[in-house]
């Protein structure tokens, strides 16, 4: 197996983790976190529909890459944009954690691990994933504005904490 096929099945790890860190903590923030990133992943999905950009051409038949093409559109990337949404959002966080540098150097591999597989992986031109980390960018920016400039923590902490109560008792 090939190590980029890693980074075939990025969603599932990503949304794994998120729904880890959100059992884990039930925190607010991470939640709200979470949110924004689906928002992010939906904005750029309804963005394809409008633009209805071309993905690169597939592979040859006889090529031995099991990668096969994607039949929806690709401009912008939609895992750029949920990945760079992620990135932007966490790397202010982590001056809080015992090794800062070290988290941030982790999060800063993953994404453009993640940024570089869509090329290596043939569904993306560079074009596609620089709009995608754009826009990922853009929303991480508004989505963080919000949180800081509104109390979201104040209104979606209690909810967290009656729906766990609820479900879990």
């Amino acid at each position: 197996m090939r190590p980029i096929l890693v980074f075939y099945q990025t969603h599932i790890t990503v949304t794994l983790t998120t729904a880890l860190a959100i059992l884990y903590t039930r925190n607010a923030h991470i939640v709200w976190l979470a949110i924004g990133a689906l928002g992010s992943s939906l904005t750029a999905k309804a963005m394809k529909e409008l633009i209805r950009g071309p993905r690169p051409p597939p592979p040859p038949d006889s090529s031995a890459s099991p990668v096969r093409p994607k039949k929806t559109y690709g401009m912008p990337s939609t895992h750029s944009t949920a990945l760079t949404f992620y990135a932007a959002y966490i790397l202010p966080s982590l001056s809080s954690l015992p090794l800062p540098y070290l988290s941030g150097l982790g999060v800063i591999s993953y994404w453009a691990a993640g940024l570089w597989s869509r090329k290596e992986l043939g569904y993306h031109t560079w074009e596609q994933i620089g709009a995608g980390a754009l826009t990922g960018g853009v929303l991480t920016w508004i989505w963080r504005g919000i949180w800081n400039n509104w109390d979201v923590e104040g209104m979606l902490q209690p909810l967290i904490d009656h729906v766990w109560k609820t479900v879990v008792g």
